[in-house]
């Protein structure tokens, strides 16, 4: 999805719905850093929950230089989109740079209405320079 149209689904279901209760954004901080790091792409996952209603749940995480960013992107997507977003409603958007990945999203517990927000950025690790002998 274009983030565009992401963001203008976004702010829809944010007028419409109340942002998730602390147990909310505890239960997707939690299953998003188990899923992030059993997935075998990443070497470092850092998830927060925040007060910023766009981004609830934050994370960033560095990603093995062997995968591509397109690489990345495809499996952030159906990380997202199998395990990760609670069932009844969700929308998102990946973002694919030099070196690194976007992930926006929001889901939607339930008609009635609490939601969580997502931006994880995902980095390409660094390779260690090797010294030289001396």
């Amino acid at each position: 999805m274009e983030l565009h149209h992401f963001h203008q689904r976004r702010t829809a279901i944010q007028a419409n719905g109340r942002p998730g209760q602390a147990s909310h954004l505890q239960g997707m901080q939690d299953t998003l850093r188990e899923v992030l790091m059993s997935s075998g792409l990443f070497e470092d996952v850092e998830v927060e929950h925040t007060e910023n209603r766009d981004a609830l749940v934050i994370a960033l995480c560095s990603f093995r230089h062997l995968y591509t960013e397109l690489d990345i992107a495809e499996r952030l997507e159906n990380l997202w989109s199998d395990l990760v977003r609670f069932p009844f409603w969700e929308a998102h958007a990946v973002l694919t740079h030099k070196d690194h990945v976007e992930l926006e999203a929001a889901s939607a517990l339930s008609p009635a209405g609490h939601y969580v927000t997502v931006h994880l950025v995902a980095e390409k690790a660094r390779i260690p320079e090797q010294r030289s002998p001396r």
